[in-house]
C-alpha cells in the first residue's frame, strides 16, 4: 500500500471518528439523572402519583438513574408497600439512590429502604420500623341488617386483626432487613429485634446501625446515581418536569393537615406505617414534657441498678434504684425558652 493511500485512509478515519463524536454530542440525547422529591404523607393519591412517575422513569431510555429525595412521616401501610415495590422494579433496571431530607420514618423509611444507597444528614430522623392502627373490635350484630356470616360486618375476630396487624409489621421489618443486609456500601449492623422496637434514630446513629449508607445530602445522592449508572457526562433534571413538562406538581407538604385528615377519614381497620408522634408543627402543644419525652425516645433506658450509691428516698423504686427527679431545666431543649414562674420574665 502506497504512503499516500495510508495517509488518505487515516484522514478519512479521523474525519469519520470526529464526525461521529460530534453527531453523538449534538443529536444523540445526553443521559440524565432524574430527581424526584417526595414531600408528603403517604396515602392512596400521593402513592399513585409516585408510582406512575417511577414507572415512566423506568421506561424512558434517556433516564440513566433516579434520585428520590424523601421528606415523609409515613402513611398507609398498603400505599407505603406499593411504593417500595415500585422502587424495587425501577432499581432492577436503573440505579436508584435515596436522599433523606429531614425525616424518612415509618412508611417513609420503607420507601427509602428500596434504594441502592441511602444518604441522610446527621440530624435527620430515620427508622421507626413498625405499624400502628386502631384497637380491633369484637364481632357484633347490627339490628337493622343481615349478615351471611359471623365476621361479615367486621372482617374477622379481634385475634384475626391482631395477627394481621403483626403480619404487616413483620413484612415491613423483613423487607428492610433483607435490603439493608445486602447493601454494598454499609450493610445492616442491627438485629431484627432491635429494629422491631420501632425507634427512630438520628442520621449519624443510622449510619452506625447500617440503616443508611452515609451522611450526606442530595448532591451526594446525585453523584452516587451517576457513578452507579456509569455516566460521566449527564444532566440533572427535575424528573416530573422532564417527563411531563412544567409546571407540574407531585405532592403537597402540609404534614399536619394531611395526617389529621388521614386519621379522621381512614377506614376503621386500616393499618398505618406512620409516626404521628413526630414533632410536627400543628399536631399538638409543644410542651416542655413533650420535648423531654421526645429526647428520652432517642436514648436507651438506664438500668435501675446503675445507681448503687443512691440512698433510699421517697423516689426509691422496688429494685433499689432511685428515679431521677425532673427539674425545670431538664425539660427544656437547647434553644427553647426556659419555663418561668409568676413574676419572672425570659431574657
Amino acid at each position: 500500500m502506497k504512503p499516500w493511500e495510508i495517509i488518505t485512509a487515516a484522514v478519512v478515519l479521523l474525519a469519520a471518528l470526529g464526525g461521529g463524536i460530534w453527531l453523538a454530542r449534538t443529536v444523540a440525547p445526553e443521559p440524565v439523572i432524574g430527581v424526584v422529591r417526595f414531600e408528603a404523607v403517604i396515602d392512596f393519591a400521593t402513592a399513585q402519583q409516585m408510582i406512575d412517575l417511577l414507572e415512566e422513569a423506568r421506561q424512558d431510555p434517556r433516564v440513566a438513574g433516579v434520585v428520590v429525595e424523601i421528606l415523609s412521616p409515613g402513611g398507609y401501610a398498603t400505599s407505603s408497600e406499593s411504593i417500595f415495590y415500585s422502587m424495587l422494579q425501577l432499581r432492577a433496571e436503573k440505579p436508584l439512590v435515596v436522599a433523606i431530607d429531614g425525616m424518612a420514618v415509618s412508611g417513609g423509611y420503607y420507601m427509602a429502604a428500596a434504594g441502592n444507597r441511602i444518604y441522610a444528614p446527621g440530624s435527620a430522623y430515620v427508622g421507626n420500623i413498625g405499624s400502628r392502627g386502631p384497637r380491633p373490635t369484637d364481632p357484633y350484630i347490627a339490628p337493622d341488617e343481615l349478615a351471611s356470616g359471623p365476621f361479615k360486618l367486621t372482617g374477622g375476630s379481634r385475634f384475626d386483626r391482631i395477627h394481621q396487624f403483626d403480619l404487616v409489621k413483620e413484612n415491613f421489618l423483613q423487607n428492610v432487613v433483607h435490603q439493608r443486609r445486602n447493601a454494598e456500601m454499609n450493610p445492616l449492623q442491627a438485629s431484627p429485634e432491635v429494629l422491631g422496637e420501632a425507634r427512630f434514630y438520628l442520621g449519624s446513629e443510622a449510619v452506625a446501625l447500617g440503616l443508611i449508607d452515609a451522611e450526606g445530602g442530595l448532591s451526594d445522592a446525585i453523584l452516587a446515581a451517576a457513578e452507579l449508572a456509569g455516566v460521566s457526562s449527564y444532566s440533572v433534571v427535575r424528573l416530573i418536569d422532564y417527563l411531563y413538562g412544567p409546571p407540574a406538581t407531585l405532592v403537597y407538604s402540609d404534614f399536619a393537615a394531611a395526617i389529621q385528615a388521614m386519621l379522621q377519614t381512614a377506614p376503621p381497620d386500616v393499618v398505618f406505617l406512620l409516626d404521628s408522634r413526630m414533632p410536627l408543627t400543628g399536631l399538638g402543644e409543644d410542651s416542655a414534657i413533650d420535648r423531654h419525652l421526645m429526647n428520652l425516645r432517642r436514648i436507651a433506658p438506664a438500668r435501675l441498678d446503675a445507681f448503687p450509691d443512691l440512698q433510699s428516698s421517697p423516689n426509691q423504686t422496688p429494685g433499689g434504684g432511685q428515679l431521677p427527679v425532673l427539674s425545670g431545666s431538664s425539660l427544656s431543649q437547647p434553644g427553647q425558652p426556659q419555663p418561668t414562674q409568676p413574676g419572672e420574665s425570659t431574657p
